[in-house]
């Protein structure tokens, strides 16, 4: 699937800030996103199948190569998805003013 359409980054990007408004968990029952519901979704459900105790792989995943490039990615983020040029209307306007 990721062959034809890409890596889901997008929508796992998105996942992590997503919250179901108050009005749609009364309205349609549905459970608030809790951080212990995103942790099981994100992987930490796997443990219930591979018989590693939790502490052990807190301690190891903390030392890994992944969780080094996790923590360098967040004191100095690239590629850092901020938006150049114009964000809005007015602000492309302004532009047009100027070239």
């Amino acid at each position: 699937d990721s062959i034809w359409y890409g890596s889901p980054q997008d929508q796992i990007q998105a996942f992590r800030t997503f919250q179901i408004s108050k009005e749609f968990q009364e309205r349609y029952g549905y459970p608030e996103i809790t951080p212990a519901t995103r942790a099981k979704i994100f992987g930490l459900n796997a443990l219930r199948i591979y018989p590693v105790p939790e502490d052990v792989l807190n301690r190891h995943l903390q030392r890994d190569a992944v969780a080094q490039a996790r923590q360098n990615y967040r004191e100095r983020a690239e590629p850092h998805f901020l938006t150049y040029g114009p964000k809005d209307r007015r602000e492309f306007l302004n532009l047009l003013r100027w070239g």
